[in-house]
């Protein structure tokens, strides 16, 4: 008998090593981050409450910061998902490898889809799973009524507007300011300037940007937006058309490393049915659901998903 035990004993140990690392992985739970504002705190419940749905181990590492925290956590492994946008990984993740990616690549959502993908698999081993059919921009929105009388429609129009005389106190997040796919791009494009002195610096998420507008508040007659926000349409926010197209292509979509891809080969089945549903004004209208009617992005996730039969 105790020879049967310990050829037992053997054959496990065996088989353990023979599975390789991703047997102990599979038996540890998934940790699903994102960043800190109400779109990507509600694509996190949808991938941590999937998950969780179909029996796979999950752990809650939502709002975990900024965009430069959430990437480093993903990288180093201290998370294993969470929803990033192309046209982020393209402008700012890949900002220091050289790539000369020309702006048809990444205005466009198949070629920066694709890009995207290659870069990052071969260099740092995150896959990128399928891509929402939903463009969340960077976008700067005026008041309708100010739209009107001004003519301003468009980024070239405000350009003209302001070097023309014309004065923009601007509502910003911080990151909007600082990178390069940011303000500074439609600065550059379309050759106009914000003195930093009229910028208002405000909270991460774009809610604050969009009521400051709203409300005229400080002077306020411009703001960023998120091109998925639902407080474009709550507000009556006039989105002004990019024709020269400053901003790349930012399709949200999951991204997880690979080796937790290898161990949990059924994650990618699971998400990509939760983003085939996600469309921009889908997108907008769960925004909405939190930024407007202040219902929290968990519950919003929780009905979205009973909707669409991922969960009942």
């Amino acid at each position: 008998m105790l020879r049967l035990r310990s050829l037992l004993a053997v054959g496990l140990v065996m088989l353990l090593l023979a599975a390789g690392p991703f047997a102990a992985m599979a038996q540890s739970p998934i940790r699903v981050g994102s960043k800190n504002f109400t779109e990507q705190l509600v694509l996190g419940e949808l991938i941590l409450q999937a998950l969780a749905a179909h029996g796979l181990p999950v752990e809650n590492r939502l709002s975990l910061g900024g965009t430069a925290v959430v990437r480093q956590a993903l990288e180093t492994g201290e998370i294993d998902v969470y929803a990033e946008y192309t046209g982020t990984a393209l402008l700012v993740h890949f900002s220091g490898y050289g790539l000369d990616v020309p702006r048809e690549v990444w205005s466009n959502p198949e070629t920066s889809t694709t890009l995207v993908r290659e870069v990052d698999l071969e260099r740092n081993g995150l896959a990128w799973l399928c891509p929402a059919d939903a463009n969340n921009t960077y976008a700067i929105a005026v008041r309708r009524h100010w739209a009107e009388e001004n003519g301003v429609y468009t980024v070239a129009d405000l350009a003209a507007y302001i070097n023309g005389g014309g004065r923009v106190i601007f509502a910003s997040n911080p990151e909007f300011i600082d990178r390069p796919d940011g303000l500074q791009a439609f600065e550059q494009t379309y050759g106009f300037s914000i003195p930093r002195g009229d910028v208002f610096v405000l909270a991460q998420g774009s809610y604050a940007t969009a009521q400051a507008l709203a409300n005229g508040a400080n002077g306020v007659n411009a703001a960023m937006v998120f091109g998925t926000d639902g407080t474009i349409a709550a507000f009556d926010l006039v989105v002004l058309d990019d024709p020269q197209g400053a901003m790349p292509i930012y399709q949200p979509a999951p991204v997880v490393r690979s080796e937790v891809l290898q161990a949990y080969p059924q994650l990618e089945e699971v998400l990509c049915q939760v983003f085939a549903h996600l469309d921009g004004r889908t997108l907008a209208e769960l925004n909405a659901e939190v930024d407007v009617y202040g219902r929290q992005p968990a519950a919003v996730a929780r009905d979205f998903l009973q909707r669409i039969g991922v969960t009942r």
